[in-house]
């Protein structure tokens, strides 16, 4: 752990701010609105260095009451143990507590995160570890309006941590990369992530989305007939829903079965990707825990280098290598973080002795009169490959195909038709 270096003088806010040349407003106290509305960066500071912190042991308990999750160097911390490591990065020689910035307003940045509880992700969860100290309500901001607000963060947290040898208290991690090593996983509660199970069947529906779907896994396996949705499994709805045909009886081998895909906004596609589990193989999952390994230890350094590299060549403002390494920290960052989520939400979809039952994890062999015989892998969308052979449940074929048996004929209704799939053999 790094600590401030004891003849490094004290940075305030409104001088870091004007030493780059901005227009500074404020101060004003922490919980009191920030007037303007403009895109900008913006400083958390006590009026003066505090020689020793004080954490706050009610914060923190409700801290971890909100965050069940919560783990210090892999193991659930008493509060006392999470104050110590909360107060070993404090910089007694130091007033500046956070920096932060907003693409599109500070006022509104701030405000979502005066209202957020400490160990909630919602509505924002930036610079939380102040809200464990015992005087915040002491704290004042300083704030000036940019057109570059991220530009602007990063380097006045590098400009803080040359002088100091740290990163600002609350500071935990910086738009290049830099982070507080300080051992807490799974700070904030989110209600919406998925918890790792072991799934042996799930059930589509003709007219079921991904929720329903995620919903209707059972644990029976092979022999008994495709079951139809339960009440339970009904969402109710404000508004009423659009009429989609019932499946005709399948009676053999010959009877063909339409199958409605039904499609949804990207809005709302979006908005249960959050909720929704990912469904992956043993190996799925160690090729995304390899790629993040990729992206994070080899990829992401070698971006800051880059960075770093750029800015020492002068302005900023034309500097095509700085625009081009930044772009590409924001699209690794992206992936990065869409990763992680994916792990944290991975559901095992069980691969072997999967019946004669078309399940996650199947293998599938189809004739068609258009391609003839093909075989797929029933797998999440986070490994479909096309390419391989792979299609995610949640694609038309992949719907239509769930829950059938071999011998088996369906009809997927698509926007750019119908096709017929026979199912010759599942494995």
């Amino acid at each position: 752990m790094t600590t401030s270096s004891p003849s490094a003088a004290p940075l305030n806010g409104r001088d870091l701010l004007r030493s780059n040349g901005l227009a500074v407003e404020g101060p004003i106290l922490w919980g009191r609105p920030v007037t303007g509305g403009s895109p900008g960066v913006f400083v958390v500071e006590l009026p003066a260095p505090q020689p020793k912190v004080s954490i706050d042991a009610n914060a923190i308990r409700q801290w971890l009451e909100r965050a069940p999750d919560l783990r210090l160097d892999g193991k659930r911390p008493s509060v006392a143990e999470l104050q110590s490591r909360l107060a070993s990065f404090w910089l007694p020689g130091q007033p500046i507590l956070y920096i932060g910035s907003s693409q599109k307003s500070v006022t509104a940045r701030l405000a979502a995160m005066f209202k957020t509880q400490l160990g909630e992700r919602r509505p924002q969860s930036a610079g939380y570890w102040l809200k464990t100290l015992h005087d915040l309500n002491k704290a004042r901001i300083w704030w000036a309006p940019t057109p570059d607000p991220e530009l602007y963060e990063d380097t006045l947290i590098e400009q803080f941590q040359k002088s100091v040898g740290a990163l600002p208290f609350a500071v935990l991690a910086t738009p290049s990369g830099q982070r507080h090593e300080h051992g807490i996983t799974a700070p904030l509660h989110d209600s919406e992530a998925g918890r790792p199970v072991k799934v042996t069947k799930v059930t589509v529906l003709p007219d079921a989305n991904e929720e329903e779907m995620a919903a209707s896994s059972s644990p029976a396996r092979g022999g008994a007939p495709r079951p139809t949705r339960p009440a339970s499994l009904r969402t109710p709805r404000s508004t009423p829903r659009k009429t989609v045909p019932k499946p005709m009886a399948t009676v053999g081998p010959s009877a063909i079965e339409t199958v409605v895909v039904r499609r949804s906004s990207k809005n709302a596609a979006a908005s249960r990707a959050s909720s929704v589990p990912t469904h992956v193989t043993a190996e799925g999952l160690a090729a995304l825990q390899a790629e993040l390994d990729e992206l994070a230890n080899r990829r992401r350094p070698e971006v800051i280098s880059r960075i770093k590299a750029a800015r020492e060549l002068g302005d900023l403002s034309e500097n095509a290598d700085y625009e081009a390494a930044r772009k590409e920290q924001s699209f690794l960052e992206g992936r990065v973080q869409q990763i992680e989520q994916m792990i944290k939400s991975a559901v095992i979809i069980e691969t072997e002795g999967t019946g004669s039952v078309v399940v996650l994890g199947s293998t599938v062999v189809i004739e068609t009169d258009r391609h003839g015989e093909e075989t797929f892998t029933i797998v999440g969308s986070a490994e479909a490959d096309a390419a391989a052979g792979k299609i995610s449940y949640t694609s038309p074929i992949g719907r239509a195909l769930m829950g059938r048996r071999a011998g088996e004929t369906v009809r997927v209704q698509v926007p750019a038709g119908t096709l017929d799939y026979t199912v010759t053999k599942v494995r």
